[in-house]
């Protein structure tokens, strides 16, 4: 089969998109996964053995898969940028410990700890993005609180730092000793075997959760953890400006982590509840006016509300169509973020409903009359 097709990609594909592919092929079908496939597997490696490396995939694309003459998984079938480069595929020393290879860089490093992490629970990488998890709560504002911004107390049930050990999970005037675990470094290490061989894997030990130091005594609230169930209760400042589905983030606002750890992130979408006299879009805030032909006829003039509060006085054209809109300038919704920062305001677009006399008197019947026949002079 092409390599391309291996992969999913095109032949325009850059080398972000194949190394993408081949990472995500590689979770899927590694043989020591549930459903995974070793020839498969094989397949994906040297597809990407070739099309990762730009010399290799310039031949490729000109001669076809014999340019390598079965080159295989040997030496330097796999191009620079690959995450399981400086291995030989092809020889016995592959069954030792991954410690004893070169990595290739920080970057392939870690690109093979994503992939070996997935499938054995974790590792360095994992263990440095221990924190509480990011939490999203919505917040339903009316459109006003919208326009003029905010100040909303918001609550929510998630992990809350324990009160009584101050989140480090234990009695802090009983003192601590060295993890009888990892022996007060904070780590352990794990020896897997794998489809490419045996290799170790540093991680957070677990009984001390990476601090070497195991508690005297432990806080008998949160049983060790440094964190309870609870209610967070925050105030939440809204600007003027914000739109349906605008998300706020704050730091550290989420659920709390392990014994003292970085909690996570709130992040807060915003709702903007539906209005029964204005409808935003975008910019522009739409409204409805309801107006008398006796006062369009005498010129009139027509009262506005805008959706800051404020009365807008218009007159209607001679010539107006009552099925157009009359657009005023400048009286939408405000801009938090405008082109080149530029702050400013939407338009206020108005559609008129004609309001007609529920029931007309005969003198009003022949004046609507005498009208009428007036107008169509006019009209000639």
């Amino acid at each position: 089969m092409d390599y391309y097709e291996i992969l999913g990609v095109s032949k325009n594909a850059s080398e972000d998109d194949i190394k993408k592919a081949f990472r995500k092929l590689a979770h899927k079908y590694h043989p020591d996964k549930a459903g995974g496939d070793e020839k498969k597997f094989k397949e994906i490696n040297e597809a990407y053995q070739v099309l990762s490396d730009s010399k290799k995939r310039a031949q490729y694309d000109r001669f076809g898969k014999n340019f390598q003459n079965q080159q295989g998984f040997g030496g330097q079938g796999f191009g620079e940028g690959n995450p399981f480069a400086g291995f030989d595929f092809s020889g016995g020393q592959f069954n030792g410990d991954f410690s004893n290879f070169n990595f290739g860089g920080q970057g392939n490093w870690e690109d093979l700890e994503d992939i070996f992490g997935s499938f054995f629970g974790g590792g360095a990488k994992q263990s440095r993005r221990q924190k509480g998890n990011d939490i999203q709560v919505v917040l339903d504002i009316t459109l006003k609180e919208a326009f003029f911004g905010v100040k909303k107390d918001i609550s929510f049930r998630t992990f809350v730092v324990c009160q009584k050990c101050d989140g480090l999970g234990y009695d802090k005037s009983a003192g601590v000793k060295k993890c009888s675990k990892c022996g007060g470094t904070g780590q352990i290490k794990e020896k897997h075997s794998s489809f490419f061989g045996n290799f170790v894997q540093v991680k957070e030990c677990d009984k001390c959760f990476g601090s070497g130091q195991e508690p005297n005594k432990i806080c008998s609230e949160c049983g060790g953890s440094g964190r309870i169930m609870g209610t967070k209760s925050i105030s939440v400042d809204v600007k003027a400006g914000v739109y349906s589905g605008q998300m706020i983030k704050i730091q550290g606002q989420g659920e709390a982590s392990l014994r003292g750890k970085p909690s996570g992130d709130l992040y807060i979408k915003i709702n903007i509840l539906p209005d029964k006299k204005f409808k935003l879009s975008g910019d522009d805030i739409f409204t409805e006016k309801e107006i008398k032909l006796s006062d369009v006829l005498k010129e009139k003039e027509i009262e506005i509300e805008s959706v800051s509060g404020d009365k807008i006085k218009i007159l209607i054209p001679h010539d107006f169509n009552l099925n157009d809109r009359i657009t005023i300038k400048g009286e939408g919704m405000k801009r938090n973020s405008g082109i080149l920062g530029k702050v400013g305001r939407g338009d206020l677009i108005v559609n008129f409903k004609l309001k007609t006399p529920k029931k007309l008197s005969s003198k009003s019947k022949q004046l609507a009359e005498e009208l009428s026949k007036e107008l169509e002079k006019d009209g000639d």
